[in-house]
Order: C-alpha cells, then sequence, then structure tokens
C-alpha cells in the first residue's frame, strides 16, 4: 500500500514505526533536519521531499494521484486543508488531517476528509480523568462517538439494577464483562458486584453518564456493602465503640448497623437509646469466640466495613501472624480499628504502590471527603 504522509513530526514518526514493510510511504516536510533523521530509522520510507507540503507543484511531484493513502499530519491546519483539497481534486479517497483547532473540523468533513483532533482528545482526556479518574474514556470514529468502561465496585448505585436503566438519550449500555467473559446484555440483565461495564455514546455524553452515575460522590462504604458489623470484644469500652462506630454510620452511606456481643457482655440496648432511628440497628447475641465468628460473617454477609477495638492473640499465635492482619486477610470489606478519636479529622496513609495500597488510598479518600478531613500519604 501506498501512503503519502505530510508532516514529520512526531505523530508521523510514531505512525512509521508501527507500519510494517508492506507500506511504501513517501515523506515530505520543509525541515530537511527532521528528514535526515527520519531515513535511516525506518526503512519503509522510499522517498523524502524537503519541500511545502501545501504546494500544488510538490504534491503533483510527489505524484499525489497513484498514493491509496494521503495523511495531512502538520501543525498548521491551513496547510492540511490546502493538502486534503489538492489531494481531493486528484482524485484520492482516502485522506486524514491531523486538526489542532476544533473550530476548523467542519471543512476538512465538508470535502471528505477525516480528521484527528489532537489537542481536543487530550484536553477531553486530562478533563474527564479530573471528574472522574475510575471511568476509562476513549474516542470512537475519530472523536465521533465515545466509548466508556467502569467497574460497577466503583459505581455500586448500579448494582442490582437491569440493563434497560443504564440508557440515556445519547448513550447506552452495550456491553458486560463478568467472570473474564463479555456478554451483550438485554433490558432484563441485573447488574452485578464485579461486572465491568462498557458504555457508548455521542460526543460528549461523558457529563450526562456521571450525573446518572453519580460520579465524583463519595459513596464509602457501599462499594463494598451497605452495613457496618460491630465487634464487641471482651474487655472493649462498649460506649466509646458503639460512639464511634455511630459517629461513622451517620456521617457516611452506611444503612444499618449490625452489633456482635458476647451473651457475656450483657445488654447493650440502654446505650443504642440515644442514637438516631434513621438507622437501622441489630444486635447479635454470640456465643464462643466473637473472632471466629467475625470471619464468618463478614464473608457471608453484604457488610461494606468491620469495626473492632485494637487487640491481640496470645504470644505464640500472634508470632506467626498479627490477629488484627489475619483478620483484615480474612473478611472482604475494609477492617477499621476503632481508636476512639472521632471526629475524624485526619488520615495518615503508607502506600507502596501496591493493589493493597491503591485500594486503603481510595477508600481514606472516600472517608475524608465525607468527614471533611485531612489526607497525609506517606509514600515507600
Amino acid at each position: 500500500m501506498k501512503v503519502l504522509i505530510c508532516g514529520a513530526g512526531r505523530v508521523a514518526r510514531h505512525l512509521l514505526s508501527r507500519l510494517g514493510e508492506h507500506w511504501h510511504v513517501t515523506l515530505i516536510d520543509k525541515s530537511e533536519d527532521k528528514l535526515k533523521n527520519v531515513i535511516p530509522r525506518f526503512q519503509n520510507v522510499e522517498k523524502v521531499i524537503a519541500a511545502d507540503a501545501s504546494s500544488p507543484v510538490t504534491l503533483d511531484d510527489a505524484g499525489v494521484a497513484h498514493f491509496d493513502y494521503v495523511l495531512a499530519l502538520t501543525e498548521n491546519d491551513k496547510v492540511n486543508l490546502a493538502i486534503c483539497n489538492h489531494a481531493v481534486s486528484k482524485g484520492v479517497s482516502h485522506l486524514l488531517a491531523l486538526v489542532n483547532e476544533q473550530e476548523n473540523q467542519a471543512k476538512f468533513r465538508e470535502i471528505g476528509a477525516r480528521t484527528l483532533l489532537s489537542s481536543t482528545m487530550l484536553a477531553k482526556s486530562i478533563h474527564h480523568y479530573l471528574q472522574d479518574p475510575r471511568i476509562n474514556l476513549m474516542s470512537l470514529t475519530l472523536g465521533q462517538a465515545e466509548i466508556m468502561e467502569m467497574d460497577v465496585s466503583d459505581h455500586f448505585q448500579v448494582l442490582g439494577k437491569k440493563a434497560e436503566s443504564l440508557t440515556g438519550e445519547e448513550w447506552r449500555l452495550v456491553g458486560i464483562l463478568r467472570h473474564n467473559e463479555m456478554f451483550f446484555p438485554n433490558a432484563e440483565t441485573v447488574i452485578e458486584v464485579g461486572d465491568r461495564l462498557v458504555i457508548v455514546g455521542k460526543p460528549d455524553t461523558f457529563e450526562a453518564v456521571c450525573t446518572h452515575l453519580e460520579c465524583g460522590i463519595p459513596h464509602f462504604p457501599l462499594g463494598y456493602g451497605p452495613d457496618l458489623l460491630l465487634a464487641l470484644l471482651p474487655d472493649s469500652d462498649r460506649e466509646q465503640l458503639i460512639k464511634e462506630s455511630m459517629h461513622l454510620a451517620q456521617n457516611s452511606k452506611v444503612k444499618s448497623l449490625t452489633i456482635l456481643c458476647s451473651k457475656e457482655e450483657g445488654s447493650i440496648q440502654e446505650s443504642l437509646e440515644t442514637w438516631t432511628p434513621s438507622i437501622d440497628i441489630r444486635v447479635e447475641a454470640v456465643e464462643g469466640d466473637v473472632e471466629d465468628y467475625i470471619q464468618k460473617i463478614g464473608i457471608q454477609e453484604n457488610f461494606g466495613v468491620v469495626v473492632v477495638h485494637p487487640f491481640e492473640a496470645f504470644f505464640f499465635v500472634s508470632l506467626a501472624k498479627p490477629t488484627l492482619i489475619s483478620l483484615a486477610h480474612a473478611i472482604s470489606c475494609p477492617l477499621l480499628v476503632a481508636r476512639q478519636t472521632q471526629p475524624y479529622q485526619r488520615i495518615l496513609v503508607p502506600f507502596n504502590a501496591t493493589s493493597k495500597a491503591e485500594l486503603a488510598l481510595g477508600v481514606a479518600v472516600d472517608i475524608a471527603r465525607q468527614f471533611d478531613a485531612e489526607i497525609a500519604v506517606a509514600v515507600v
């Protein structure tokens, strides 16, 4: 295939590195220095012309009419438009132009040239990242559509909803990645935990999708579950633990509170009567080891966070692995060790770029935004 590339900038160089040997390339650029750097690096460049690519004489000397593709990749929109106009007059049907200013895009489309909006696409990507870094967005068909990918765990308010609810006037859910397999949902498909959603829409529909999914609004702990589990272990200060747990529940998105206590602890109803009835509270008396029961119920139930007081097992057991760490690994949601320091004002996050550290940082940011707290990150 024969391709005429006008402009030897970074875009052209990256493109040349991807084109195989079956491509026969002619390259035009005013700069002889740029062309000298290209010739020894890319064997598929058969000819270089140091001249003004917008000149009809230059294009005719290059044999523009005999190319399968003409790419106008200079940094000047007027030059690129002149290249495309002359190529069209010579019967070239496959044209693509780099457009630096969005208002010039219509002029290229009028003559049938496809466009690539470099600065606009980059600015849009940055803007979308600032709105919600959890959504991956990519433009399709050279900016005429967009595809968005998001994890349900990050936008959990769609959990349990039918696929038909994820449709707007200019966007819709088209695919779901579940258990590493992609399928196309029907209207009755129910969104499940762990799903990755693929949404396609018209350009600039990101705002509408974000509004529908409440992007950027902190939701902790709903990404893990709507309920808080408080474990009142022996020798814990239950009054303070209840106080801190209720503070956490009332200032976050917790829907209900389950309190575990051993039967020997006695009634705790008096401690609960002063709290608001807006949160459902369930007390469960446990026989035997409360710590073992936490692991069991923490895996089975839909808890978003488990709250315990600082504790350790016997010395010889803790030599293998500290009890709190073992518990944190055993349950499927964050474990909060109560320090009786509410309201939460300062949060310290150790960070070493592992996946668990990224999860912890995300939880910390979500909590801080709901409590108007300050975060300090210790980076290893």
